[in-house]
């Protein structure tokens, strides 16, 4: 199987994952079982695209995990590259319960959890990593409502490409497949609710940057508000432009769990402006070679040597009410208008309220 090239952006996601799941077993060695669920596996080992270097999947880092998870299992849609990714995870690894499902996770992941029954009430983590819009909403409730009574959720590891979605429903689509589009989006979200946000956007209210963050912030409030998960933490990951790529979500019920991901988020935010640093000198580099010029120093070793800036620095904050949702007024049969943070009316008609 071809190793597949990737962005520095997807090495800081798997970096944050492999930094997170020690972290999650050794918390959790007080517990009989672990089980860790990979909802869209993909390939094991791949390659980065500005450096060569190999990078191992998320499957082969949960595996390599210390402590090690009782109970590994990974949905991958198509059947080929399941059975390859199980036949070799068994190979390397006999003694290990480790399983890859095959097909569509939406349909296989119900089974897949009914079988592990017996782990209820095991620490559960799922990394949920599609390459768009595929992830409904469905497998989150899924997950929410897998452990036993009196157990903290299901933590979860999640993907959302808040930039894609406006890619995805937009007004040059033909009807048929602009109302396709759009139930693509409301079933990832499990809610209408990004509708207003989407009008604010196509009206002028709402900037590309903002959109992208009302769009997270639905997510997270429906993870906590929803499904009822206590805490969640949000970091945006961009390209070697700095063009936004796609948000990294975490839910948990644990408290401990919100600390170690703070940490986790923290040292990524700081850690991200040089990859893409060195991202940009690397590909600097190889364009200087394909015309011919053969510099001194390379742009990568200059990168290196040169003094870093002002960290970047992660803040968690809250989620709060969707852009455009009602807010019921005690006092009145009304809903309560409520202002946008930027102290307009989010442009949405009194039928709808306004935030």
């Amino acid at each position: 199987m071809a190793e597949r090239p990737w962005g520095f952006w997807t090495e800081s996601k798997l970096d944050m994952l492999s930094a997170y799941l020690p972290a999650f077993t050794t918390a959790s060695k007080k517990a009989p079982s672990t089980v860790y669920l990979d909802l869209f596996a993909g390939q094991a080992k791949n390659v980065s695209r500005d450096t060569g270097r190999p990078i191992q999947g998320s499957l082969l880092r949960a595996l390599q995990t210390k402590p090690p998870f009782t109970v590994v299992r990974g949905f991958e849609l198509q059947h080929k590259r399941a059975q390859s990714l199980q036949e070799a995870f068994r190979a390397e690894f006999p003694n290990r319960d480790v399983a890859v499902h095959a097909g569509d996770v939406h349909g296989a992941l119900p089974s897949a959890l009914a079988a592990l029954a017996a782990y209820r009430s095991s620490p559960t983590f799922a990394f949920i990593d599609p390459d768009g819009v595929e992830a409904r909403w469905e497998l989150l409730e899924t997950l929410a409502a897998h452990k036993a009574p009196q157990s903290t959720k299901v933590e979860l590891f999640l993907l959302l490409t808040s930039p894609q979605i406006v890619r995805v429903v937009n007004n040059s689509l033909d009807p048929h497949d602009l109302e396709h589009a759009k139930k693509k989006i409301t079933e990832l979200f499990g809610s209408t609710e990004w509708q207003p946000i989407l009008d604010g956007r196509q009206s002028g209210m709402l900037d590309a940057e903002r959109t992208r963050d009302e769009l997270t912030n639905l997510m997270r409030w429906r993870l906590e508000k929803t499904l009822g998960y206590r805490f969640t933490h949000t970091l945006r990951l961009t390209n070697v432009s700095g063009a936004p790529l796609y948000g990294m979500i975490f839910a948990t019920d644990h408290p401990v769990g919100d600390k170690i991901m703070k940490s986790v988020y923290q040292k990524a935010a700081e850690r991200f402006p040089e990859m893409r640093r060195e991202a940009r000198a690397r590909r600097r580099d190889r364009k200087e070679l394909e015309s011919g010029f053969n510099p001194l120093f390379t742009h990568a070793e200059l990168a290196q040597d040169a003094p870093l800036g002002a960290h970047e620095s992660y803040q968690h904050a809250p989620p709060v009410p969707p852009y455009g949702q009602t807010v019921p007024d005690p006092g009145s049969l009304l809903p309560t208008r409520v202002e946008c943070r930027d102290g307009t009316g989010c442009g949405a008609s009194p039928s709808t309220g306004t935030r």
